[in-house]
C-alpha cells in the first residue's frame, strides 16, 4: 500500500518534470528560456516554503508543549508579575523535588537501587574460621565437581602445636 503511494508519487513528479522540459525544450529564445526556467524555481521554491513552513508550526507546538513554564515566562508581561512566576516556579520545583527525594529513598529502601555488592580491592575480608571437617568437606566437593570423588578421598587431620 504504501509502496503504491510512494511509486504514484513519483510518476507524477516524473510526468510534472517531463512536462516542464518538454515546455522548456519548445520555448524559442534564450531570454524566454530563462524566464520558464526562473518562474518554474519561483513556484518550487514557494511550495517547498509552504512545506517548511508546516514542519516549523509542528516544532513549535511540540516546544511550547515540551516547555511550557518558559512559554508562560515569556507571555507574562511586567517585571514585578514574570518574577512572581519565578518565585511560583522555584516553590513549585522545591515541592517536586522533597517529593522525589521521598520517592527515591522509598525505592532504595525496598532495594531498587541497592548497591551490588562487588568487592573492591581495598575492603578486608574476614578469614572465615576453618575446620578440620569444613575443609575435609569442601576438598572433597571439589573432587566431586571434577568426577574424582570415587577415586580419591580427603581426610584432613589437626596437628598438635607440640608435635
Amino acid at each position: 500500500m504504501e509502496n503504491q503511494t510512494q511509486n504514484q508519487e513519483i510518476e507524477k513528479e516524473m510526468k510534472e518534470l517531463n512536462e516542464q522540459f518538454n515546455e522548456f525544450l519548445h520555448t524559442k529564445g534564450i531570454t524566454a528560456k530563462f524566464k520558464l526556467a526562473f518562474s518554474n524555481m519561483k513556484e518550487s521554491t514557494e511550495k517547498q516554503r509552504e512545506i517548511d513552513k508546516k514542519n516549523i508550526e509542528a516544532v513549535k507546538a511540540k516546544s511550547a508543549e515540551e516547555n511550557k513554564d518558559f512559554i508562560e515566562f515569556l507571555h507574562t508581561k511586567g517585571l514585578k508579575a514574570k518574577m512572581q512566576l519565578v518565585v511560583e516556579n522555584i516553590k513549585k520545583g522545591a515541592k517536586e523535588a522533597s517529593e522525589k527525594t521521598k520517592e527515591n529513598i522509598q525505592k532504595a529502601k525496598s532495594g531498587a537501587y541497592a548497591k551490588p555488592n562487588i568487592p573492591t580491592p581495598y575492603t578486608v575480608k574476614p578469614t572465615p574460621a576453618y575446620t578440620p571437617q569444613s575443609l575435609a568437606d569442601e576438598f572433597n566437593t571439589f573432587l566431586k565437581m571434577k568426577g574424582l570423588d570415587t577415586k580419591y578421598t580427603v581426610v584432613v587431620k589437626e596437628n598438635d602445636s607440640n608435635e
